[in-house]
């Protein structure tokens, strides 16, 4: 009953992340903000993020729960988005939209920490419901009116919130973190090497939610279409997150990473080389080849790095830096990009930032960077 329970936690998370995440380019088109004043909510709202997961990382280690991190996300993230319909102000509504998007990061990695310490043999699985959850939410916004969306968060935020309030969190020992904890994290080459490894891939699957969203919307494709995207990409990866123990026994660590950067830069190559919306969809089917992957092996490879003591600081940390200012320099080197060069150029220079994880990982194995992970690279645990 209590894995039923932090499934369906995980799935209403994901439903109430979902419905604003899918529709977040569009929202923003219509609520009338020129490309640099995006670009401006985009980006803040990553630097939101990162600033919050310092604080919530550190408040997570210092009293040995998580749950009260999530709370305070969740929140935060529902009185974000009441005042951002409430209010109409554009002034008003870009600060809401900067703490919906900064907070919605931080609920994420809330919830993916609090399953990961809790059912680490089986987080593939419940990533699963995560994804079936950003399937939900993003279907059912695409139908919704405005209030509707709102309403649909609020009540999917209420009902995660009620079903962790009932689930038992195992106690960790208290730890006060310091700074010289944090400058630790920093002084670990081989976590800093991880970080800028899914910092550049992540930044590759920021571009598409955002470059790749605002090509459709020249492309005249509709708000339904721009969901069908986000739900079939986040259906797509289901198959992977029930299977990944089987392909972490199959596949070593390096050979799974490579793959998955090679086709982060064949997804995007395609991405600029096709013209219709329909085309673009099918492309993004190619997310079955990367984000879940990426997902899992960013989990995997910090916990492998970092001391138990800074378990959630290491995780919520790690989650702000390659998500959180990857997300902040998407949106501002995007907007650049795309008013220098065509769409399609920009998508092909993203295509070309995976040539960084290989020759990161590359300097990491020849320089000794890599430890526990290289040891037994066919971790399933």
């Amino acid at each position: 009953m209590k894995n039923v329970r932090l499934a369906f936690f995980l799935y209403f998370s994901y439903v109430s992340v979902g419905c604003i995440a899918s529709q977040l380019i569009p929202l923003i088109n219509d609520a009338g903000y020129t490309a640099f004043e995006k670009s401006m909510i985009l980006g803040g709202g990553a630097l939101f993020s990162f600033l919050m997961s310092l604080w919530l990382g550190k408040k997570s280690d210092g009293q040995g729960r998580l749950k009260p991190s999530f709370y305070i996300s969740t929140s935060l993230y529902i009185g974000f988005m009441i005042l951002f319909y409430l209010i109409d102000s554009m002034l008003f509504k870009a600060f809401f939209l900067i703490g919906l998007i900064g907070v919605s990061r931080t609920l994420m990695s809330s919830c993916e920490t609090i399953v990961l310490m809790a059912k680490p043999d089986n987080f593939g699985k419940y990533q699963s419901m995560g994804a079936l959850g950003l399937i939900s939410g993003s279907l059912l916004s695409a139908q919704l009116m405005p209030v509707g969306k709102g309403s649909l968060c609020i009540l999917s935020s209420l009902i995660s919130f009620f079903l962790i309030y009932q689930w038992p969190e195992k106690q960790k020992e208290k730890t006060e973190i310091k700074v010289q904890d944090f400058l630790l994290l920093l002084k670990n080459k081989e976590y800093i090497g991880y970080l800028m490894i899914f910092f550049f891939l992540m930044l590759m699957g920021f571009a598409d939610q955002y470059i790749v969203v605002d090509k459709m919307v020249q492309l005249k494709a509709s708000a339904g279409m721009i969901s069908l995207k986000y739900a079939l990409q986040a259906f797509m990866e289901i198959p992977i997150y029930l299977s990944i123990k089987k392909i972490f026994h199959k596949f070593s660590i390096s050979k799974l990473l490579v793959f998955c950067t090679l086709m982060s830069a064949l997804k995007f190559a395609l991405y600029g080389f096709v013209s219709v919306s329909y085309m673009i969809i099918i492309v993004s089917l190619l997310q079955i080849f990367t984000h879940p992957i990426i997902v899992v092996l960013s989990k995997k490879l910090i916990v492998g790095c970092t001391p138990s003591y800074l378990a959630a600081s290491s995780q919520i940390i790690g989650f702000a830096v390659y998500f959180g200012m990857s997300g902040f320099v998407a949106s501002l080197l995007g907007q650049m990009l795309t008013a220098w060069f065509s769409f399609d150029t920009a998508l092909y220079i993203f295509a070309s930032f995976a040539l960084f994880p290989f020759l990161i990982w590359y300097f990491m194995r020849k320089y000794g960077k890599v430890g526990v992970v290289i040891k037994n690279e066919n971790i399933s645990d």
